[in-house]
């Protein structure tokens, strides 16, 4: 019985390491691929906690900043940005009913805490015993002053700050600072940097989708299983001494290996969740995307090569477990464990001390070098240099500490106007006292303060202007004649669309909505001669429905000749590919071709855009566009199994065309689908009439046998695969109740529900970037990171069906007859907008079709203008066909870092009518949202909306956020750098933790900030009673309010009076214009 317990303990004992892992985990954000960019809250597994505690979680363990540097902040005090009152606002909550007195003055605790934040007075300063400051006018009155607080200022000893670093480091030892990071700090090494190169070269080589010539070999056993097979036959990594026999011991479960690791390196039980997310975050790239890989079950790339979090840190946890064996053992003579670091610095604290002092930069010139003696020649005399060091350097920071004091507290007198002079005539105890203010408000909590000083000035100003606007909407059972608009457009509610659908309704009687992109079609799309589907939907939904594009009924005989030549161009791509990937041909292929791709280099540097119309026009001529539909209806049943069985032959004749020498003229129907017959049936023999058809092709019976088995096993002709086939084929389009749901929900959402015009425009948007590998992030990120196109003529389509219409009108929402519904798209980076699918339009809208494409021109023109006033290359202002010009060079120019500026900027989100915000300028800020409670009674749209758009908003205000006040940590760097790797994802330079959010240019404009950092603000038109209700129902949602991560403000309709939601659940009335 005894194995038996122990499996049954070893099982229990993996069950529990999971556990601590999905914790662990938290702190790292899932990374999308590349390709399918997802704007996210890089600290979103963390959303429980309130928004200041998060940020600081974020810097212990990943070391980003959360606010921006206190300067910048100071900047906009400065220029107005900030206002004075908003300051003081937000220092009120800090501020205590104390006093202090300078000279004759009275001081208030708030008065002090806001020059400290005006001024930087608690802001590290240069050695003001440097001899610069012999020249600084108040250098005599400092050094007075330093005398004066000699007495009474509090002076700890050496010994005392020795105790206290020991007593500090062995707390965050496993808590917030791993065994491998102790080496580096303590002792000078680089085992942090050695393990994460490992792990990159593992993971990188591991998780390749496709962008490597050579793979790696064994990957279908997973990550650890084919590291510890390749592992084991490098000579010494890291110089790890006799690594392939410690490999090859490993355990083959990688639970197991993690679980004798952290036994091996001694962590304590109640750290070991905190350990593991130190080391998740040491790369949280690379972490984050196998942590994404391993909760998308369905991925091909996962279910073909799987990867979990726990194999990642199996693998990294070896590596740490023997550096910091070696290195403890080298430089230390101890084992690396926690309790053997923890004993060394409690037993040889000076030692510790002046060590670590070592590899901080802060020991003078003459120490280093006894300390590096000492460390080298292993000597007994750090007791003797630490006593030296105590009566030689320890005196003179206190010195300079006394000074520094003395040089804030004069810093404070003039921030407060006062004569420096007065601080000699200041009671002892009140200068310790206005120290004590300074020291307990150090500049590192600063951020949170300037943070709510600086968004109240936005939220005053966006508050003050909807106040001007008339908020009061006529009741339901009201309906006010209304002159018919012209059209009816329904926009993105991405920031990008408000300036466009400002300019359209300017350009004449156009009215614009609001909706996220996807239009409520949560559907899996591929288009027409591609092989993968795209995901059409936010990432916190899923699909049951597939939309498929495919050529209208009538261009049959010009779709064979498309397919053929789109083959071609593929197997000409192919063959360069694969004559640049071959060891030999490459050398060949520079002589004879090589100047052809210098055409290419030449058009894109030069003449962008002549050579984009060229290269264009070439494609056109040789493989012409196509007009397609889409399959939004669900098939009958002999539909289903008709497609199957046209997919299947299909495939069979690619089979025939790629392994057999058959000519296309031997390739028969017969002969197709006798095959198809034969490989569906499972048995071992051909049946009569295959074998009658295969001699005509010039096939014998083996051929025939061997050729079968390859259409089962590797080209899925069989009955598991066709099965599967045909239940993804019965997910494929929407049944009529799914059509008229969907409509009913997007029309009555919007409040379109009346006052139809004769043509309403689903207009998508996408964009147009070259060489740039964020060019998903452009796209609409509530369409999964895709252009919103599909997801427009889909609705375009079911709005337009008769029976749709039909069980509309049933439900009380009638359509005109003469109502046309159409799609389109914007492009974000030209503002030029395509209309799709326009032969089915009636020819009696010829003249409003006409009319509306003339109001989206200008529309397009005027957002031009409009956004290249924002781009910082922009000088003066450029006149309308330059500017049009401009942004369209800007869409083709492979050596553009900013094609446009995105969503930066992005601010805020309005769940309303479209009254609220008609005719402000919003500056390209604002989510807008089409909302009428009205058509709500029971609030059950304004879940859908709070619960679904506002998180996505929410997250693209975050990844903003984050990746401004510290781009470097939670964002990706400049653009210039990037590097992609495995056709997933990008790394600065040629090695590199895998970079997280946005680019350096896409926030940044040079040093300045381009995007505002701010949390999201939310205002919901409707009855707080209702919002009340959905706060209580949703998780999700008290973490935003209650946690600080959205601001909430609700325009109670009835009343025409905003209102503030406090994280207490608590409603403040707002006067208009005050920030929140």
């Amino acid at each position: 019985m005894e194995p038996l317990n122990q499996s049954v303990n070893m099982e229990t004992r993996r069950m529990e390491l999971r556990g601590v892992i999905r914790l662990a985990s938290e702190v790292i954000a899932q990374y999308w691929p590349m390709r399918t960019f997802v704007h996210h809250n890089p600290l979103h597994s963390l959303e429980y906690l309130p928004f200041e505690e998060t940020v600081t979680r974020g810097k212990q363990f990943l070391g980003g900043n959360g606010y921006l540097p206190s300067e910048r902040y100071r900047h906009y005090l400065r220029v107005g940005r900030i206002q004075a009152h908003h300051m003081k606002a937000a220092v009120a909550p800090l501020a205590r009913n104390e006093y202090a007195t300078i000279g004759l003055h009275r001081v208030s605790h708030g008065k002090v805490l806001r020059a400290c934040l005006a001024e930087g007075l608690c802001a590290p300063t240069e050695d003001p015993l440097d001899a610069r400051w012999e020249h600084d006018p108040y250098h005599q009155l400092d050094a007075s002053i330093a005398d004066r607080l000699e007495t009474v200022l509090p002076n700890p000893n050496l010994d005392a700050r020795v105790r206290g670093l020991v007593h500090c480091d062995q707390a965050s030892l496993g808590q917030w600072m791993t065994l491998s990071h102790w080496c580096d700090q303590a002792l000078g090494t680089t085992v942090v940097d050695q393990i994460n190169r490992e792990l990159i070269k593992w993971c990188g080589a591991f998780l390749d989708e496709g962008h490597a010539t050579w793979t790696m070999p064994g990957r279908e056993q997973g990550l650890y299983l084919a590291w510890k097979a390749l592992a084991v036959h490098e000579w010494s990594p890291c110089g790890i001494s006799d690594s392939r026999r410690k490999i090859s011991g490993l355990p083959d479960y990688p639970e197991d290996a993690l679980l004798e690791s952290l036994d091996a390196l001694g962590i304590p039980a109640n750290l070991r969740q905190n350990y593991l997310s130190l080391q998740l975050t040491a790369l949280p790239g690379w972490a984050g995307f196998i942590k994404w890989r391993s909760e998308e079950r369905d991925y091909e790339w996962q279910r073909a090569y799987p990867v979990e979090v726990v194999k990642y840190l199996a693998i990294r946890l070896w590596y740490v477990r023997e550096l910091v064996r070696q290195t403890c053992r080298e430089e230390l003579g101890i084992e690396g464990t926690y309790q053997s670091v923890t004993d060394y610095m409690r037993q040889r604290s000076k030692e510790y001390f002046l060590r670590r002092e070592r590899v901080a930069g802060r020991l003078p010139a003459i120490y280093a070098e006894d300390v590096d003696r000492l460390r080298h020649q292993r000597t007994q005399g750090w007791d003797d240099l630490y006593e030296r060091y105590r009566s030689d350097v320890a005196p003179r920071q206190l010195r300079v500490a006394r000074h520094g004091a003395a040089k804030q507290l004069r810093s404070l007198a003039l921030a407060l106007q006062l004569d420096p002079a007065t601080l000699m005539t200041t009671a002892p105890d009140e200068l310790v006292r206005l120290v004590e203010w300074m020291k307990t408000f150090p500049e590192s909590d600063h951020g949170p303060v300037w943070l709510k000083a600086f968004e109240a000035g936005y939220q005053e100003r966006l508050l003050g202007a909807l106040a001007r606007s008339p908020v009061a909407p006529p009741p339901s059972d009201v309906k006010p004649e209304l002159k018919r608009p012209h059209s009816q457009s329904v926009f993105c509610i991405d920031v990008r669309s408000e300036p466009f659908r400002r300019h359209l309704e300017s350009s004449g009687a156009n009215d614009t909505y609001g909706f996220a992109g996807f239009f409520a079609a949560l559907i899996r799309y591929r288009a027409w001669g591609k092989e993968h589907d795209t995901e059409q939907f936010p990432v916190i939904m899923r699909a049951k429905n597939e939309v498929r594009e495919i050529p209208r009924s009538y261009l049959d005989s010009i779709v064979s000749k498309h397919g053929a030549r789109t083959r071609m161009v593929h197997a000409g791509h192919t063959l360069l590919h694969d004559l640049k990937e071959n060891v030999v041909t490459p050398y060949v292929m520079m002589e004879s071709v090589g100047w052809f791709y210098g055409l290419p280099i030449i058009g894109k540097t030069f003449l962008p855009s002549l050579y984009r119309r060229w290269t264009n026009w070439l494609q056109r001529l040789f493989v012409p566009s196509i007009s397609t539909t889409l399959t939004i209806d669900k098939l009958a049943p002999a539909d289903t199994a008709e497609m199957l069985m046209a997919e299947q032959q299909a495939t069979i004749r690619q089979a025939l065309q790629e392994r057999t020498s058959l000519r296309s003229s031997q390739i028969t129907p017969a002969l197709i689908e006798a095959l198809r017959q034969w490989a569906l049936s499972g048995d071992v023999e051909p049946d009569a009439a295959l074998v009658s058809a295969a001699p005509q092709a010039g096939l014998s019976a083996k051929a025939l046998t061997i050729f079968v088995t390859v259409l089962r096993q590797d080209y899925g002709i069989n009955p598991r695969s066709a099965s599967r086939q045909k239940e993804r084929i019965t997910r494929t389009g929407f049944t009529l109740d799914e059509q008229v749901l969907t409509m009913d929900t997007v029309l009555r959402i919007m409040g379109l529900t009346r006052q139809f015009a004769r043509l309403v425009l689903f207009c998508a948007h996408g964009s147009t970037s070259e060489n740039n590998p964020f060019e998903s992030a452009l796209d609409c990120g509530a369409c999964g990171g895709n252009e919103g196109k599909p997801n427009a003529r889909v609705l375009a389509m079911m709005a337009n069906n008769q029976k749709v219409r039909e069980r509309l009108a049933k439900n009380g929402l009638v359509i005109p007859s003469d109502t046309h519904f159409l799609a389109g798209q914007v492009d974000t980076t030209t503002d030029a907008v395509q209309l799709f699918d326009l032969e089915d339009a009636p020819t009696t809208h010829r003249a409003d079709i006409a009319r509306l494409t003339q109001n989206l021109h200008e529309a397009s023109r005027l957002t031009s203008l409009e956004r290249c006033t924002r781009f910082p290359d922009i000088a003066e202002p450029l006149p309308a066909p330059e500017s049009i010009a401009h942004v369209r060079r800007r869409s083709v120019d492979w050596s553009q870092v900013r094609p446009e500026w995105g969503l930066s900027s992005n601010a805020s989100i309005v769940i309303g009518r479209r009254d609220l915000t008609k005719g402000i300028d919003l500056g390209g800020r604002v989510f807008l949202q089409s909302y009428d409670y009205r058509e709500d009674p029971s609030s059950r749209l304004l879940e859908v909306l709070m619960t679904g758009p506002q998180v996505v908003a929410q997250w693209i205000n975050m990844e903003h956020y984050f990746s401004t006040v510290d781009n470097e940590v939670y964002g990706s760097g400049s653009k210039i750098y990037h590097n992609v790797v495995g056709r997933f994802g990008i790394m600065s330079g040629p090695w590199s933790d895998l970079r997280l959010g946005l680019a350096l240019q896409t926030v940044m404009n040079g040093e300045v900030p381009y995007h505002e950092p701010m949390r999201l603000l939310s205002i919901i038109e409707a009855p707080r009673e209702q919002i009340v209700k959905l706060i209580g129902r949703h998780e999700v949602l008290r973490h935003f309010y209650h946690n600080e991560w959205v601001h909430l403000v609700a325009l109670e309709p009835e009343e025409g009076i905003f209102y503030r939601y406090r994280p207490t659940g608590e409603w403040v009335k707002t006067d208009s214009g005050a920030g929140v």
